[in-house]
C-alpha cells in the first residue's frame, strides 16, 4: 500500500493505520515543486508524523484523520487554485498554508467563503481577517531584534538579495543585519555566499533542539528518508497538532466535527507544543508569536 502518491499538483497522504473509525480530513498547501520545494518537502514529513502518532494512539474525537495535502509551487494562482480544491470536499475541517507571504495571502479568500479554519503561514496585514495566522507579526518581527537593521517585510524573495548586498557594504562598523525565515531556507548560504555567516535569521519558530521536546528530531527522521527537521518541521508538527486538538474539542462538544465547530475551537486554543504556548487574540493573531534568532555558521543554521 503506498502511503505517499505525490505528482506535480497534489499529494495524498494518509497515516496507513488500518481503522474502522469514521474519517475526516485536514488540508496541507505548500510548495512541493519548484524554487521553494524545500519548504515542503521538510514540513510534509512533519505533518505526516503528527498524522501517523495521532492514529496510532485511537484518532481524534473518535475519528481517524486523513491528510489532503496539494502542491502549489510558490506560484499565486496555484495557490487560490489548490485551495478552492480544498474547500469542495465537505470533510475537509482545517487547512494549514501556505507557508510563503504572497501564496498565504492569494489562498485565504478561498478558504474564508468555504468557511474553513484557516491556519496561515504569514505576517502579511493583508491577510484575510478571517484567517488565523499561525505566524509572527510584522511588530513581532520587526521587534525580534530592536538594536539590528532588519530588512523590511514583505522581504520574503531568495530571486532578490539587493537589500542584503546593499546593507552589508555599510561603511557602518559591526552592522547587525537581520532577515526573514526564507534566509534560514538550506540554500541561502549558497546564494549569499560567504556574506551568510554576517547575518541573523528571524524565524517564527524554533530549531528542535530549542523546542520543549528536542526528542522530535528522532520522530521526525524515523519518517523522513534523510530530510532533516528544523524550525518549519517544528511549527508544521504543531499546527497540525493545535488543529487535533481543535477537532478534538469540537467532538466532545458536538459529536461530529465540522468546520464552524473546529473554528470556534481554535478561537479558544489554550494549547502547548513545541513552539510554546499558542492562543489567539480577537484578531486571531497568534498571542504568543515571537521571533527566534539563529545565524549560518559553517553552513548550519545555530542558535548564535
Amino acid at each position: 500500500m503506498l502511503c505517499l502518491l505525490l505528482t506535480a499538483h497534489y499529494l495524498l497522504l494518509s497515516a496507513c493505520v488500518p481503522s474502522t473509525r469514521p474519517t475526516i480530513k485536514i488540508g496541507l498547501v505548500a510548495p512541493f515543486e519548484g524554487r521553494y520545494r524545500e519548504i515542503g518537502e521538510e514540513i510534509i514529513y512533519a505533518v505526516r508524523l503528527a498524522v501517523r502518532e495521532v492514529n496510532e494512539a485511537g484518532g481524534v474525537g473518535g475519528y481517524s484523520i486523513e491528510l489532503m495535502a496539494y502542491d502549489d509551487g510558490g506560484d499565486l494562482r496555484q495557490a487560490e487554485e489548490q485551495t478552492r480544491k480544498l474547500a469542495t470536499d465537505p470533510q475537509v475541517v482545517g487547512v494549514i498554508g501556505n507557508w510563503l507571504e504572497a501564496t498565504t495571502v492569494a489562498a485565504a479568500p478561498a478558504l474564508a467563503d468555504s468557511g474553513i479554519p484557516y491556519l496561515a503561514t504569514t505576517s502579511s496585514p493583508d491577510l484575510n481577517p478571517s484567517a488565523f495566522r499561525f505566524w509572527l507579526t510584522d511588530s513581532a518581527y520587526v521587534d525580534t531584534l530592536p538594536r539590528a537593521v532588519v530588512c523590511p517585510l514583505p522581504c520574503d524573495s531568495l530571486e532578490d538579495l539587493s537589500w542584503l548586498n546593499s546593507n552589508l557594504q555599510s561603511p557602518i562598523s559591526n552592522l547587525k543585519i537581520a532577515g526573514p525565515y526564507l534566509w534560514g531556507l538550506n540554500q541561502f548560504p549558497r546564494l549569499a555566499s560567504d556574506s551568510a555567516s554576517d547575518v541573523s535569521v528571524i524565524t517564527p519558530s524554533p530549531l528542535p533542539i530549542d523546542s520543549t521536546d528536542p526528542s522530535f528530531a528522532d520522530r521526525y527522521r524515523a519518517v523522513s528518508p534523510g530530510v532533516e527537521p528544523r524550525f518549519l518541521a517544528v511549527l508544521a508538527y504543531d499546527a497540525t497538532r493545535l488543529l487535533f486538538a481543535a477537532i478534538e474539542r469540537d467532538a466532545e462538544l458536538n459529536g461530529l466535527p465540522t468546520r464552524s465547530g473546529v473554528r470556534v475551537a481554535l478561537r479558544h486554543s489554550d494549547y502547548t507544543g513545541l513552539s510554546g504556548h499558542f492562543s489567539f487574540d480577537s484578531n486571531l493573531d497568534w498571542v504568543e508569536g515571537k521571533g527566534w534568532v539563529y545565524q549560518w555558521r559553517d553552513g548550519k543554521l545555530v542558535n548564535p
